[in-house]
């Protein structure tokens, strides 16, 4: 545990309220005073909420059934009788598409699942489909770890409402069996299997707003799961000055997400889109995503954005196909804000801006569900020399370096916690990484000086 002293400021005084807190400490310990006289992050949790926003513009055809198959081996691993039992899975570099399950005791992600779409326009609040305005799509909308009928009631939710299908464009396959109660695409999307799953005919017409707005649509997401939605809920003024909110959401909209947002879990959004975002909240060519992570920012839960969306490169942009530079640079920025992860929908355009491989894409948002477990990043910036670490109360040491080099970007650490400043967060090694819903506590000077707020219960 680091001095008191080192604590002080520069004058070596402190403001006479924190004073007055520290003196009735009497005999409280250096990690007691620590407490009151540094910052103390939010606790750390296992949890996972997880929002897929799905462009379902018409545009998406071409994608539709490859997605399809990809999130059917995706769920298939998901809900797999032996992942829905285990009491330990960590969500990582999965071999077979998503997930690789381990016997590990500290690694384990307890996650639901709901699905939205990019399709938001102001309308008539009685007359909303699935999926508009931030609507889960589906019944129930709602998919939890170990659902007996997780996968089958994921497969509908994503196909039946959240997918744009021609009926001219699907393929047909007269010799496909339908089991009702189970069924199976054979590694192909065909009109009959859709009819199997859906309903005769019930899997076409799901085609949303050719303006696609993810953020927007996954903003709204949350506005209606919360139980106490933010004022940036409600409304606002359009960046062009005419004053007019349009959004729909008033007091008739909260709770008709309700379920989905649990107390203290992390938020993914993960918008998969061919094109950039066209929210309303920021103006066009902006591409700053400033007013969205604010906007996110007041709930409870912190939230990490993922998109796979057109591949761009700030400078070639043979692979847009017609989406905006500045509309996609503002999913890039907002996933470096929320540190999330930007996945091309296509290859480069030295590889033919081919479409990409949606189990690695797949692949790449499991990594980032692992980081849940291993990276835990800090609200403000630290005086790194202060940083204290607490595992259901132990202490934990820093890691050291075991092999490798931070320069030549391939360290080995061994177990600890290492400061990453690229991303302003505690990275947890080895047998540090926190258990299942662990209480992880980081104490920390920021560089600014003593934070305006005392913590929690002080």
């Amino acid at each position: 545990m680091r001095n008191f002293a080192s604590l002080l400021p520069a004058s070596g005084l402190l403001p006479v309220g924190l004073a007055l807190l520290v003196g009735g400490l009497g005999g409280c310990n250096s990690y007691e005073m620590f407490r009151v006289t540094g910052f103390e992050q939010a606790t750390f949790s296992n949890d996972a909420d997880i929002l897929f926003v799905i462009d379902n513009s018409d545009s998406m055809q071409a994608e539709a059934s490859d997605l399809a198959l990809n999130f059917n081996a995706f769920i298939d691993k998901l809900t797999s009788s032996e992942g829905s039992e285990t009491s330990r899975v960590t969500l990582s570099d999965a071999v077979d598409n998503y997930i690789r399950e381990t016997s590990g005791d500290s690694l384990f992600i307890d996650y639901q699942i709901g699905i939205t779409t990019t399709s938001v326009q102001p309308n008539d609040a009685n007359n909303l489909q699935p999926g508009d305005e931030g609507t889960f799509v589906g019944d129930p909308f709602v998919i939890a770890r170990g659902d007996p009928d997780a996968r089958i009631e994921f497969q509908r939710n994503l196909l039946c409402g959240a997918t744009c299908f021609s009926e001219n464009d699907v393929p047909s396959n007269p010799d496909f069996v339908c089991d009702e109660a189970a069924p199976e695409a054979d590694g192909e999307i065909t009109s009959e299997y859709l009819d199997c799953l859906c309903g005769a005919g019930a899997w076409t017409g799901h085609c949303g707003s050719g303006n696609e707005m993810g953020l927007e649509g996954g903003l709204l997401a949350m506005c209606r799961a919360a139980p106490t939605p933010p004022e940036e809920c409600y409304g606002y003024d359009t960046p062009n000055g005419s004053g007019t909110s349009p959004t729909i959401f008033d007091d008739s909209q909260v709770g008709t997400g309700a379920g989905f947002l649990r107390e203290s879990a992390n938020t993914i959004l993960v918008i998969v889109t061919d094109e950039g975002d066209g929210s309303y909240r920021q103006a066009t060519g902006d591409s700053d995503p400033e007013v969205y992570t604010n906007a996110f920012a007041e709930f409870d839960n912190p939230v990490r954005v993922a998109v796979i969306g057109p591949f761009y490169d700030g400078s070639d942009a043979d692979c847009l196909d017609g989406a905006q530079p500045w509309a996609v640079e503002r999913y890039q920025n907002v996933v470096g804000t929320t540190l999330g992860t930007y996945i091309g929908i296509t290859s480069s355009p030295a590889d033919g801006c081919t479409a990409s491989d949606f189990s690695e894409n797949l692949d790449q948002i499991g990594d980032l569900l692992a980081n849940l477990q291993t990276l835990f990043p800090l609200q403000t910036v630290p005086d790194v020399a202060t940083i204290d670490v607490y595992i259901d109360n132990v202490s934990i040491t820093e890691s050291p370096l075991l092999g490798g080099s931070v320069e030549t970007n391939d360290p080995e650490w061994g177990d600890g916690w290492t400061y990453e400043a690229s991303s302003n967060a505690v990275a947890f090694h080895g047998n540090a990484i926190p258990g299942y819903n662990a209480d992880v506590r980081i104490y920390y000077r920021p560089i600014g000086g003593f934070p305006r707020e005392l913590p929690t219960g002080f």
